[in-house]
């Protein structure tokens, strides 16, 4: 018999999910939405609550855009903890700050279900191409159970310890990510300035000490200014960024390559640029060259 998988959050990943486990025989289950009411279409089914999502299947995977959702999805009249039973394993695969993935395992913890925590790094594009990374963490016998899985998903599925070291891990890498965009387009920028060409850049500073995956995903896109369309929106890093610092609060680091990331992306934000690819950022400060010489 196939295993239902239930799908918490149609959204990016919870849709490329199913997308990628159904043709191995995966069944696939969603709430009913009306962004959701095509996923038949894609051969999965609906139900009404996340209390019947979380009835019917073997797994139950969260993948939802927001704090506030996923509490009134979990705890709600209707919700996920209704319709718990033994066996049913809980993959969140959310980016949210370690207290609320904490919250979220002691109110599962008094149920009979499991919850594993379990984001996964990459834009779709990145996840296509087989290069996403998914950290499990938690329960490792739950872990093997799902692991073949969540392969499918990101061949890189990777048990890295203790219930929370995943987010922990998804926090440094969206730190760094953002960190990285924002000195990278600085550096174009000064390139820029300086006189150098895009294809001279591209074609030398690519190879050498100062390459990463990081430039040859945005060096491009920022010579090009593609923008739109993009798979990798401010509005996604925005949102982690601003649970990065804090997490840095609590630790009560200075963080200041961190701080200052941040702030570019609230100016992303407030130049209602969010929608725009992370390299984005480039205009931003390509803008306060502009100003100052006004």
């Amino acid at each position: 018999m196939a295993e239902k998988i239930g799908i918490l959050g149609l959204g990016l990943i919870g849709r490329l999910t199913a997308e990628l486990i159904m043709p191995h025989g995966y069944e696939c289950i969603a709430v009913r939405r009306p962004s959701t009411e095509d996923f038949p279409d894609m051969g999965g089914s609906l139900v009404d609550t996340p209390r019947e999502l979380a009835e019917s299947c073997d797994f139950l995977l969260s993948a939802l855009p927001t704090v506030e959702s996923a509490r009134e999805a979990f705890y709600g009249e209707d919700g996920v903890l209704a319709g718990v039973h033994d066996g049913l394993i809980i993959i969140e695969m959310n980016t949210f700050p370690v207290a609320i993935k904490e919250e979220l395992k002691a109110e599962i913890d008094k149920t009979s279900a499991v919850i594993i925590d379990c984001p996964i790094s990459g834009t779709q594009p990145v996840i296509r191409a087989g290069k996403g990374v998914v950290m499990m963490s938690g329960d490792e016998a739950a872990c093997d159970k799902v692991k073949s899985m969540l392969e499918l998903v990101a061949p890189k599925t990777t048990y890295v310890g203790d219930y929370g070291t995943g987010i922990k891990l998804k926090l440094m890498i969206n730190f760094m990510v953002g960190a990285n965009t924002v000195a990278l387009a600085e550096g174009m920028l000064f390139g820029a300035q300086m006189g150098l060409d895009n294809e001279t850049m591209l074609d030398i500073v690519g190879p050498s000490a100062a390459g990463s995956t990081v430039f040859g995903m945005r060096a491009g896109i920022i010579a090009e200014r593609k923008w739109q369309p993009c798979a990798g929106p401010s509005k996604l890093l925005w949102k982690d960024l601003d649970i990065v610092e804090e997490q840095a609060d609590v630790l009560g680091l200075s963080a200041p390559l961190l701080r200052i990331c941040n702030q570019y992306y609230k100016k992303v934000a407030a130049a209602d640029r969010l929608e725009d690819e992370c390299a984005v950022v480039f205009e931003i400060l390509e803008d306060e060259i502009t100003a100052a010489t006004e």
